[in-house]
């Protein structure tokens, strides 16, 4: 009789349990949608033509696109100037994507803002559309740090936002403007001159290579130049010393050195050329710089002015060859007087079912070679590297070379590379580009044994 009560029981508080669960909880809504957060304005971030900055350090910056959607802004307000895109859009996103954490205090004619320090706000943001503006209020930040105390004005309603927009939204002038020294698109660029008081280097860019074509005439080494355009293209302003100077007024430039300047930059991009004026050393360790096509005075890290000051030898490319084993086609040896030839070419398979590559010596006597040896010859050959330069070649050997390697490769393109010693010193020069280059002693012996080991190999008979 008890065992039934206790079953009876547990039956009763199971029914009442279980009804609950259905006519309650049923009545929620689902976890997700009670989860949304609520978005701080209706809108999409297309639709913002213009933001005003009020930022913490007291600076107003008002930026405008001609159009909603626009991607270039511009600075209309304190000063004019083409704005920093990614800074704008990255505020108008963060507008129109802002989610409300939690409300603090509904709207409410008593309430008082300076409790959150909305009454004198840390910055606001400012918007228009097609519609009517808005601004967004900030404050001070929660005990906790993680959020910020905010309201749109107009209103009494506080909420909390996430506190790591600040970054973004809280941008002074500075920040706001195009910071870059000199607007160029890289993928554009086909020359470069740098101007010094006592030297001009010139490069010239032909089918994707970089070549020095005043004060030498020679290969540039790719990865230098290329960089040293890309530094200058994404180099931004430290700060700002002048918004506006005459620009054909010497007493205005004569206090930034930018009179006379110590270095000028051309890049040279289709038809367009962008100058780069470098004046003197700033108090603060940077220097003075002025885009011809602008009339702001700013100030640049000296870093780069250093690497723009270089000597004309330290572009020079000192890979002594431009081909590598996997394109090469050819190789004549000319040695103690003596040529050699090897060609690459294929033969067919067992049963004719395919072909392969084979290399073949052609010249004195004809024969299939050994592949490893050709593949040791075509890798030493390809790593030799010049350590430095001379200017001239006097004394170099070079008129009674230790070997003359011509090498074809590619689309039918053709080097070819003297190498000598003199003083038990390696000199070596690409085509009749000036003065030589100082070769590794052990690269130059390594090379010469697999010329050697090539020439020495013995090879069966031609298919």
């Amino acid at each position: 009789m008890r065992s039934f009560r206790s079953t009876a029981i547990m039956l009763t508080l199971f029914l009442i349990l279980g009804g609950y669960a259905y006519f309650i909880e049923s009545e929620r809504p689902p976890a997700s949608a009670a989860d949304t957060p609520e978005q701080a304005f209706d809108l999409q971030s297309d639709e913002i033509v213009s933001l005003t900055v009020t930022a913490e350090n007291g600076d107003v910056t008002e930026v405008s696109r001609e159009t909603p959607g626009a991607d270039r802004w511009n600075v209309t307000s304190p000063f004019t100037a083409v704005a920093d895109g990614n800074a704008a859009s990255a505020i108008a996103n963060s507008l129109a994507s802002l989610e409300i954490s939690r409300v603090v205090v509904e709207e409410n004619e008593n309430a008082d803002l300076s409790l959150f320090g909305l009454s004198e706000p840390v910055f606001t943001v400012a918007f228009e559309t097609e519609g009517e503006p808005e601004s967004l209020v900030v404050g001070d930040e929660t005990p906790t740090g993680s959020d910020r105390y905010a309201n749109i004005r107009g209103t009494t309603r506080v909420f909390l936002i996430a506190s790591f927009l600040e970054s973004t939204l809280n941008r002074t002038s500075f920040d706001l403007r195009d910071r870059s020294l000199l607007e160029f698109n890289g993928s554009d660029v086909g020359g470069l001159v740098i101007e010094q008081d006592t030297s001009t280097i010139r490069f010239g860019k032909d089918e994707g290579e970089w070549r020095v074509t005043d004060p030498i005439s020679a290969r540039a080494d790719f990865g230098i130049v290329e960089g040293l355009v890309g530094r200058i293209g994404s180099a931004e302003m430290v700060a700002v010393e002048r918004e506006s100077v005459d620009t054909t007024q010497e007493s205005d430039l004569e206090p930034f050195g930018l009179d006379d300047p110590q270095v000028t930059v051309t890049v040279e991009g289709g038809d367009e050329e962008h100058v780069l004026l470098i004046g003197d050393e700033s108090q603060a360790g940077t220097v003075y710089g002025l885009d011809e096509s602008r009339s702001i005075v700013f100030t640049m890290d000296a870093a780069l002015f250093d690497e723009l000051v270089r000597n004309a030898v330290t572009y020079r490319k000192k890979d002594l060859f431009d081909f590598r084993p996997f394109n090469a086609t050819g190789v004549t040896v000319v040695r103690e007087g003596n040529s050699y030839r090897f060609e690459k070419g294929t033969q067919d398979g067992d049963n004719n079912s395919e072909s392969s590559d084979i290399w073949r010596r052609v010249e004195p006597d004809e024969g299939v070679v050994e592949q490893p040896v050709i593949d040791n010859l075509l890798s030493k050959l390809s790593s030799l590297r010049a350590e430095s330069f001379i200017d001239n070649r006097s004394d170099t050997g070079l008129d009674t070379p230790l070997a003359t390697i011509t090498v074809t490769y590619g689309d039918e393109q053709e080097e070819f590379v003297t190498i000598s010693l003199s003083s038990d010193t390696n000199h070596a020069v690409h085509g009749d580009e000036p003065g030589a280059g100082l070769v590794d002693s052990v690269a130059v012996d390594e090379a010469l044994e697999a010329i050697d080991s090539a020439l020495g190999s013995p090879v069966d008979a031609a298919p």
